[in-house]
C-alpha cells in the first residue's frame, strides 16, 4: 500500500543490532511530503517508469515477535526501512534522523536501476542490475532474488509469511545461511557468537512511501510525471506589452496540428518547430481558453485587430517562466502551458479548420519592442516557409524580389513583393476560386 510520508520514528523502537553490522553511513532524510503538486491524471492509470540517478523511494516491512522470538531468537527490530534510490546499492536503516545509521542490503555492486509505480495497480516494482525485482503489490513484497532455499543468503517462503536475511550481508554470510538454513537452532548461535545474526520480516506488511514531492528535485522527472502548480494569478504583475513580451517556441509532434500560416506546407525540420510571441500572434491565432461563461472557445476569435489581448501575466521563478495566463477584451482568458499536456493549442484565425498544437519550450519574457521583435519573428517564419527549388538563393538567402505560394485549404496564393516605399515587404493573399 501506499503510505505517508510523516510520523515516522526518529529514534530506534527496539530489537538488536548485531555487532558486525558496521553502517555504510549515517542520516537518513525523508522526502518532503507537504506539498500542493499532484500527479499528471494520465498516471492514475498508466506506470510511473523512473530511471533517473537519485530518484528514491523506501519500503517498510514489519516484524512478527512470536515468529522472531520462536525462530530467531527476537533481534528483529520492529519496522525496517528499506531505502531504494536509482544508481545505488539498496540499504535499510531502522529509524530516521541525522544519526540514524544504514547498511547495506545486499552486495554493494547490486544497484537500483529502474523503479516503476502503478498506481491503478498499487504496484511498486523495483529492478536492479541483477536482472532481480523486489515488488510490493498492495501490502505484500516479493523479491526474486529470495527463495526458499536460501540460495542468495535471503529466505522467502509466501506460506509462512516471512521473508529472513542474514546480517550482516555478504558473501560469506548468504553462503553459511544457503548450507545451513534447515539447521537454525545451530546456526543461530554460531553466528551470534561472531557478533552476527539473522533479521525476520511479514511479508504482507509491506507499506511504500513517496509522493509527488519526490519527483520535484529534477525538472524532467517534474514536467514529465507532474501536474503544472496552481497559480494565483490576481497576485502577479501583468507584463507592460508596450515594452516587453511573452515568447517561445511549440514543437509540433503531430503533423496533423500545424498550420498554413504557422508552420507551412513544407515537411523540412522547420515545420516542426515554431516560436511564437505575444502581444503580436493573437492577430492570427485563438488559444483555445476558457470563455467568460465557463466553456471552452477560440479566445478574441472575433475580436477587432489591435484590440484583441487585455494582458499578458508571466508566472516567473528563479529566472524562468513557469506559465503565462492571456486575457483577451472579449471577456476570455487562456493559461498555458497546459498543466496535463504541456501544450499550447490555438485555432487558426484564417484557416479555422486548422489547429496548431505542440509542447511548450523555452518561454521567456523578453524586453523591448514587441512589434519589432514580432516583425522579425514574422519576417523568419516566411524564410523557413519558401521552397529553395521555386526561388534564387544567394549564400542561404532568398534574392526573389516576389515570393509566392500557395495554400490547399483554402485554395489561395499567397505573394510577398516590396512596399512601395521601398521599405520591407507586404504579403498579399488572392483567392483561386470563389469560395475562398
Amino acid at each position: 500500500m501506499f503510505a505517508s510520508l510523516e510520523g515516522l520514528p526518529t529514534t530506534s523502537g527496539g530489537g538488536n543490532v548485531f555487532d558486525k553490522m558496521k553502517p555504510i553511513s549515517k542520516g537518513v532524510s525523508l522526502p518532503a511530503s507537504n506539498t500542493d503538486r499532484e500527479f499528471k491524471k494520465a498516471y492514475d492509470t498508466e506506470p510511473m517508469d523512473v530511471t533517473t540517478k537519485g530518484f528514491t523511494i523506501f519500503v517498510s516491512l514489519n516484524t512478527d515477535k512470536d515468529s522472531d522470538t520462536g525462530l530467531l531468537g527476537g533481534n528483529t527490530p520492529p519496522v525496517t526501512y528499506f531505502k531504494f534510490t536509482i544508481g545505488e546499492t539498496p540499504t535499510f536503516s531502522f529509524y530516521f534522523g541525522d544519526d540514524a545509521p544504514t547498511y547495506n542490503m545486499i552486495i554493494p555492486t547490486t544497484k537500483v536501476e529502474t523503479i516503476t509505480i502503478d498506481r491503478k495497480k498499487i504496484l511498486v516494482s523495483v529492478k536492479m542490475n541483477d536482472d532481480s525485482v523486489f515488488e510490493v503489490k498492495n501490502s505484500n513484497m516479493s523479491w526474486t532474488f529470495a527463495d526458499k532455499n536460501a540460495t542468495n543468503g535471503y529466505f522467502y517462503e509466501k506460506a509462512h509469511n516471512m521473508l529472513i536475511g542474514v546480517q550482516p550481508y555478504n558473501l560469506t554470510t548468504a553462503t553459511l545461511f544457503r548450507e545451513k538454513k534447515d539447521e537454525l537452532e545451530n546456526l543461530i548461535p554460531e553466528l551470534e557468537k561472531e557478533g552476527m545474526g539473522m533479521y525476520l520480516w511479514t511479508i504482507d506488511s509491506a507499506k511504500t512511501y513517496f509522493s509527488p514531492q519526490s519527483f520535484t528535485f529534477n525538472d524532467t522527472l517534474d514536467k514529465e510525471f507532474l501536474r503544472t502548480p496552481e497559480y494565483n494569478f490576481n497576485s502577479l504583475e501583468s507584463l507592460d506589452t508596450k515594452n516587453s513580451y511573452v515568447s517561445f517556441t511549440v514543437a509540433v509532434e503531430n503533423k496533423a496540428k500545424r498550420t498554413n500560416n504557422f508552420t507551412g506546407r513544407h515537411s523540412g525540420d522547420s515545420s516542426y518547430f515554431v516560436s511564437l510571441q505575444f502581444p503580436g500572434d493573437e492577430e492570427l491565432l485563438a488559444p483555445m481558453g476558457v470563455g467568460d461563461d465557463g466553456t471552452t472557445v477560440a479566445c478574441g476569435m472575433d475580436s477587432p485587430a489591435g484590440r484583441v489581448l487585455k494582458s499578458i501575466t508571466p508566472v516567473v521563478k528563479d529566472g524562468n517562466v513557469e506559465q503565462v495566463r492571456l486575457d483577451f477584451r472579449d471577456g476570455s482568458h487562456y493559461i498555458f502551458p497546459d498543466a496535463e499536456t504541456g501544450n499550447f493549442v490555438a485555432t487558426d484565425k484564417q484557416f479555422t479548420d486548422q489547429m496548431l498544437e505542440g509542447k511548450v519550450k523555452n518561454m521567456i519574457v523578453g524586453i523591448g519592442s514587441p512589434k519589432e521583435a514580432h516583425a522579425k519573428e514574422v519576417a523568419t517564419r516566411l524564410e523557413q516557409d519558401i521552397d529553395g527549388t521555386k526561388t534564387v538563393m544567394v549564400n542561404g538567402k532568398p534574392q526573389t524580389k516576389a515570393i509566392a505560394w500557395t495554400t490547399l485549404s483554402p485554395p489561395m496564393m499567397k505573394v510577398i513583393v516590396p512596399n512601395p516605399n521601398g521599405k520591407g515587404s507586404k504579403l498579399i493573399t488572392i483567392p483561386l476560386t470563389k469560395e475562398a
